[in-house]
């Protein structure tokens, strides 16, 4: 009894942990997700948002983290995929960076455990025109970004596994209960920032 009344309480807990992020898009709504998460959808001056809750339990010597998948949908000016990823350890299920075939070499100014990967890399556009917005991969709750011809997608770490449930009873328990919306804003800010910056630099540098 005292097992299901805190896996009920747990399942609350995960439920909610968007709710406070419904109102900052048109259209949203909630749907399940893995484990107890929920995945939110809606509309961010008309493109297509998705924010999806990952729990990361696969990391090696190292506690679970809560991802935030945060994904706008809009074209963008590649013409192939891009993956940064913040110190990969093989273990990314949640993404198709090992999937890219060719590893790109890091440009100077971006983060030293940055590791780049492509699908074509010929068919990049300039990773300079990127500069501005690699800064928020300094931060260490930054994991990978992801541009595609169809969208951007950044995953950020929202939390990490509290260490005594974890070490003690190997529950990944997260001490935080709802996601501040002033994070979702900024991640889905950065996508599209990024999707401009591409294709703001491609038109001046075909106009020079």
């Amino acid at each position: 009894m005292l097992w299901r009344r805190d896996q009920a309480r747990a399942a609350r807990r995960r439920g909610g942990f968007l709710d406070d992020c419904l109102d900052r898009l048109d259209g949203a709504g909630l749907k399940p997700g893995a484990l107890g998460y929920p995945v939110l959808t809606g509309c961010w001056h008309g493109l297509r948002v998705t924010a999806e809750p990952v729990v990361d339990t696969l990391g090696v010597r190292k506690l679970p983290s809560l991802w935030l998948k945060v994904t706008v949908e809009t074209p963008v000016a590649t013409g192939a995929c891009l993956d940064l990823m913040m110190r990969p350890l093989g273990t990314e299920f949640f993404s198709p960076f090992d999937s890219f075939a060719h590893r790109l070499d890091t440009p100077a100014g971006w983060p030293e455990r940055a590791v780049l990967r492509s699908d074509d890399p010929a068919a990049l556009p300039p990773l300079r025109l990127l500069d501005q917005e690699i800064g928020l991969f300094e931060r260490p709750e930054g994991k990978e970004l992801l541009v595609t011809p169809r969208g951007v997608r950044i995953v950020w770490q929202a939390d990490e596994a509290e260490r005594s449930d974890f070490l003690l009873l190997r529950q990944a328990r997260f001490p935080r209960e709802r996601l501040e919306p002033a994070i979702l804003v900024e991640l889905i800010e950065r996508c599209v920032a990024i999707a401009g910056r591409l294709e703001t630099g491609l038109r001046c540098e075909a106009a020079e």
